[in-house]
């Protein structure tokens, strides 16, 4: 298994948190007054993965600048406990990735094991608290199979039906949530498919959004909670590039599942707005949660 990005750039919306006061017009009323700073969170724990990539930011105010805003928090008191050993594990602050991390080898992310984040931070003078606590997956979840390892991009059997990539998985027991991710890892201007059927892009265009085309993700979700073999689809509108790509399939708690269900969701069908679902005491927003993963590698050629 590979840790990479489990959350795509999308999800960093957490920066920004406003409170909402519409009631069935579709629209948002905002005013100063209504601000409140929080701690933003954006935290997957993956069992026998490092403990890294644990983000720690903050909101805004919809009219602050933001080149002049500092919105991650360096200076932040970040402590993860493991609760069923009572072990408690202080985080630091890497200044080049601007996340936190364990730099110790003391500490295993098991399965079935609960942990809670603990963030204390002071932001514009006041000092804040969040807290969140979550519960790894059973292990269990295992990528069985893939029916190609490489396909043309597009390609057609001798039928002229269109061929695609499908994973076989073993179902994690008590997981009825999976995602997969779909890491381009030749992602350049070079090896972009210009001559795809969904949209005409230019160079400048592909090397401005080079991370979005490279990073896809899809669920799946209501599946059964015992074991047993899923499928899951690779669609084409999510293979931009000829090359090597990590597939990874990811088994989530509650916590993760709720954040991804809801989090571009904050807009009920009579117009009314709503909070996603966040899973964090205190002054917090985002998400804490964890995984359990599986990875696997193909590839596209012209």
């Amino acid at each position: 298994m590979n840790l990479k990005t489990y959350i795509k750039n999308g999800l960093l919306i957490l920066f920004f948190a406003v409170l909402f006061n519409a009631c069935g017009e579709g629209t948002v009323n905002i005013d100063e007054n209504q601000y409140e700073a929080k701690i933003a969170i954006e935290a997957i724990l993956v069992p026998n993965q490092p403990v890294e990539k644990i983000y720690i930011s903050r909101n805004f105010r919809v009219n602050q600048n933001l080149q002049r805003t500092n919105i991650f928090l360096p200076n932040a008191d970040v402590v993860l406990t493991d609760v069923d050993n009572d072990e408690i594990y202080t985080l630091q602050f890497d200044s080049d990735k601007l996340w936190f991390y364990y730099p110790g080898n003391d500490l295993t992310i098991g399965y079935e094991q609960t942990y809670r984040l603990d963030v204390t931070a002071r932001i514009e003078g006041e000092v804040l608290q969040a807290s969140a606590t979550t519960t790894t997956p059973k292990a269990g979840l295992d990528i069985v199979g893939v029916n190609y390892d490489t396909l043309a991009y597009f390609q057609r059997n001798a039928n002229d039906e269109l061929l695609f990539f499908e994973l076989a998985f073993q179902r994690a027991p008590g997981t009825d949530f999976y995602l997969q991710t779909t890491t381009a890892l030749d992602a350049e201007v070079s090896s972009f498919v210009y001559d795809n059927p969904y949209d005409d892009y230019t160079e400048e265009e592909v090397l401005d959004d080079l991370t979005d085309f490279s990073y896809e993700w899809e669920w799946i979700q209501n599946t059964p909670m015992t074991p047993g073999i899923t499928n899951m689809e690779i669609f084409w509108f999510d293979i931009w590039f000829y090359g090597r790509y990590e597939i990874v399939v990811y088994a989530a708690d509650p916590n993760y599942q709720d954040f991804l269900r809801t989090y571009s969701e904050v807009q009920d069908d009579d117009g009314n707005f709503h909070a996603p679902v966040f899973h964090i005491e205190g002054d917090g927003i985002g998400v804490f949660g964890s995984a359990v993963a599986d990875t696997v590698y193909l590839t596209v050629i012209p």
